[in-house]
């Protein structure tokens, strides 16, 4: 399609409301995937998977692989150049365009990204109100990270409902259009592959760290060879290696330690889910690197040029001095952990959405009320099948 097409066909839709939900990049769908998916399991919004962005194709791919295939694909002109300027004036043009022919009740974006910079801005022109996913200041300096910070303070002064990972939104209205639902791409399946589950699980069960090493040119080689002394030094750490040396010494040796898992041929849901639970990512892939910083870890390319940005969380390093940078980053590490998470976090942006349009009385699922039932806890979420409500949580170790 040349730019998009409308999803209803003039059709009358299903529900009084719809919510068109925008990305721009991969880890952004890896946040607004498990929100679709909510959405359509309640059945009382409409919701409308906008795929677009520098990459959309890219975007559209990984709807597609997370289970909510893209609704919309907005492309950008064949003939447009790449600097952020042109890439934000094609999107200017034709998510407004957008706005105009579908006429959502409201949109949602997460986080910083240009895409979601500009739908929040063309929303806001057109009227239309704005539900922003991680809310607020993600850091105190405007230029970190850069540009997406600026942009997510922009949206902030634009949205109507904020839904944060964690604790008020900094930096917008304090009042009951706060709200805190988590990280949603928590929400999101686990691992497919049963090697990258059980290391998963390990991570978090055990505090450990995890170091992601994807690898897929020749040249790259001397980075396994620096693993087996990182894994002496940190006792606590957990590899994953993947891509094309996988199947390459040393990574075969390597793959008998119990400390690492060899996946050569990993599935972009689990590469996602690996990436997002990392402390830090060794590759020389530019995707993959240029999607760490969305998914908060930092990243180590391999052999590759790299612009510094103000605020940037990605290392630029030579093949051979790649262990080197995994234990400055290690060392620098000092027990930052992601929220603990029921799996429930994308039917709380649901809920909160349906809140706004008057659907519901609460903001807030049932069981996340004052006085509720199992307020602070739920006993089942997609990712956990069963649990003991008597079962004390496991006291928390440090690395050594």
């Amino acid at each position: 399609m040349s730019a998009f097409e409308p999803l209803l066909d003039g059709a009358e839709p299903d529900h009084e409301h719809d919510i068109l939900m925008v990305a721009g990049s991969r880890p952004e769908v890896a946040r607004l995937a498990p929100v679709a998916a909510a959405v359509a399991a309640s059945d009382r919004i409409t919701g409308i998977t906008v795929a677009t962005g520098p990459d959309p194709m890219g975007v559209h791919e990984t709807f597609e692989a997370l289970g909510t295939p893209a609704d919309i694909t907005v492309l950008l002109p064949g003939d447009g150049g790449e600097s952020v300027a042109d890439v934000a004036a094609a999107l200017f043009t034709r998510l407004d365009r957008l706005m105009v022919d579908q006429d959502p009740s409201a949109i949602l974006v997460h986080g910083g990204g240009l895409a979601a910079a500009v739908s929040a801005t063309v929303a806001f022109w057109r009227r239309i109100p704005i539900v922003h996913m991680q809310a607020g200041m993600g850091t105190d300096d405007l230029l970190c990270p850069f540009p997406q910070e600026a942009h997510r303070r922009v949206i902030g002064q634009l949205a109507s409902l904020f839904l944060t990972t964690s604790g008020s939104a900094l930096g917008s209205p304090l009042g009951p259009n706060v709200l805190t639902i988590g990280d949603t791409i928590n929400s999101l399946p686990g691992p497919r592959h049963r090697g990258c589950a059980d290391a998963l699980e390990r991570v978090q069960d055990e505090h450990r760290r995890l170091v992601l090493v994807d690898l897929e040119r020749p040249s790259s080689l001397p980075v396994l060879g620096g693993l087996a002394d990182l894994l002496e030094r940190y006792p606590r750490m957990e590899i994953v290696v993947a891509g094309a040396l996988a199947i390459e010494e040393p990574a075969l040796t390597l793959g008998a330690h119990p400390r690492v898992t060899v996946v050569p041929e990993m599935g972009l849901p689990d590469e996602l889910a690996m990436l997002a639970a990392a402390t830090v990512l060794v590759s020389d892939d530019h995707e993959l690197v240029g999607d760490a910083p969305g998914l908060g870890t930092l990243a180590v390319l391999v052999d590759g040029p790299n612009v510094p940005q103000p605020g940037d969380s990605i290392r630029s390093i030579a093949a051979r001095d790649a262990a080197h940078a995994v234990a400055q980053v290690l060392d620098g590490d000092h027990g930052r952990r992601p929220a603990p998470s029921d799996g429930f976090e994308a039917a709380r942006a649901e809920q909160a959405v349906a809140w706004m349009f008057g659907l519901t009385q609460s903001p807030q699922l049932a069981d996340d009320l004052p006085g509720g039932p199992d307020h602070g806890r739920h006993t089942a979420g997609p990712q956990q099948a069963e649990e003991d409500a008597d079962t004390a949580s496991p006291e928390e170790s440090t690395d050594a």
